[in-house]
């Protein structure tokens, strides 16, 4: 039994070893991501349009928040999102900058991912996320695939923001896809396009 306990706090170690480190980051390109109800709030504000999908709402005029989202399953949150997503943030703020100091999912109550600095990040509004409701401000990536997980594992995701001055936050799923700027993708396929040319014509035989 002793042995049994040891193999499964060493397997433990190695999940927590392995977690992710969610990255934050601003939205450059105006208005690039929205809040919908296929992209649902799971923390946030009543104004999300979330359909029968459950959030938590933060309290209003407070100084600073610290939430848990519902307790969702990986089927709920694969339907949503798929296995890959990232969580759109909304900022609302007046005169004082928020911040934002953790955002974590936890997986069957442990945290796998998480986005703590050890000091609160400051939030202000960006100009990619613009006004208007539902818009993300900023993005966190990085959280890991539920691919691995079994369809009734429980997902649960923590937010800790230590100044709020204004309207509350909306912490929205989105799925995750990478795009590739446009002109790169089209200048390597141009590229891609010529070499091939060019070597089927050596090939040619006179």
């Amino acid at each position: 039994m002793r042995r049994l306990f040891g193999v499964g706090v060493f397997i433990a170690t190695l999940s927590t070893a392995s977690a992710a480190v969610i990255t934050l980051t601003p939205v450059e390109v105006f208005h690039q991501l929205q809040q919908l109800t296929n992209e649902p709030c799971i923390i946030g504000d009543p104004s999300c349009h979330n359909g029968g999908f459950p959030e938590t709402i933060f309290p209003a005029g407070v100084p600073s928040y610290d939430a848990l989202s519902p307790l969702y399953t990986v089927a709920d949150i694969r339907a949503a999102a798929g296995n890959i997503f990232v969580v759109g943030v909304d900022v609302n703020q007046n005169n004082t900058v928020q911040t934002l100091s953790l955002f974590a999912m936890l997986i069957n109550g442990l945290v796998i991912d998480s986005y703590s600095p050890g000091f609160p990040t400051a939030v202000p509004p960006t100009p990619g996320g613009g006004n208007g409701n539902g818009y993300a401000d900023y993005i966190l990536s990085n959280f890991s695939s539920l691919a691995a997980f079994a369809a009734a594992d429980t997902v649960q995701f923590h937010a800790i923001m230590p100044v709020v001055n204004a309207g509350r936050e909306q912490f929205f799923l989105q799925a995750d896809a990478v795009i590739a700027p446009e002109p790169v993708t089209m200048s390597l396929v141009g590229s891609g396009l010529i070499v091939l040319g060019l070597f089927a014509r050596r090939q040619r035989p006179d």
